[in-house]
């Protein structure tokens, strides 16, 4: 007997599933894979040069996760930079690596729920934003000592 069911129509890949099936997408994981396997452990294990390392690594982590932060109420990647902050020190501590993958999963569902709201809501929370980004502005003048326009 025929099968006379409807299958239901197979969803439509997304940018990231075509991203991840694209060819330099490929190359950049298996460069990930070697500098991880043949680089990275040597490097971390070697009795002089493995505790600079870490040493190197958490800052550099820290110091791109603290830039993305200040740039998250600014235009721009903040959270991209955030989350590339975290991807370094990830390479080194399981807890960054737990709170990259938390990190990405909330700031996708933000995404998702930002996008279904209506303008009105959207351009709301995008004026809550703006705010945010003057008042860190005037309490970083306010802090560095600056006495001009707003505060004389």
């Amino acid at each position: 007997m025929i099968d006379t069911q409807e299958r239901p129509p197979e969803a439509e890949p997304t940018l990231v599933d075509r991203l991840r099936a694209h060819p330099l997408a490929l190359r950049f994981v298996a460069w990930g894979v070697f500098f991880r396997d043949r680089m990275h452990h040597p490097m971390r294990s070697h009795p002089v040069f493995g505790f600079p390392y870490r040493v190197a690594i958490t800052v550099v982590g820290v110091v791109v996760v603290i830039l993305g932060l200040i740039m998250v109420p600014a235009p721009g990647p903040g959270w991209l930079v955030v989350i590339a902050g975290l991807g370094i020190l990830s390479t080194e501590y399981s807890w960054a690596r737990r709170l990259l993958h938390f990190t990405r999963g909330a700031v996708a569902a933000w995404t998702r729920w930002v996008l279904r709201q209506p303008l009105v809501v959207r351009m709301a929370v995008g004026f809550a934003g703006f705010l945010l980004l003057v008042g860190c502005l005037l309490v970083s003048l306010r802090l560095s000592g600056w006495t001009g326009f707003p505060f004389s």
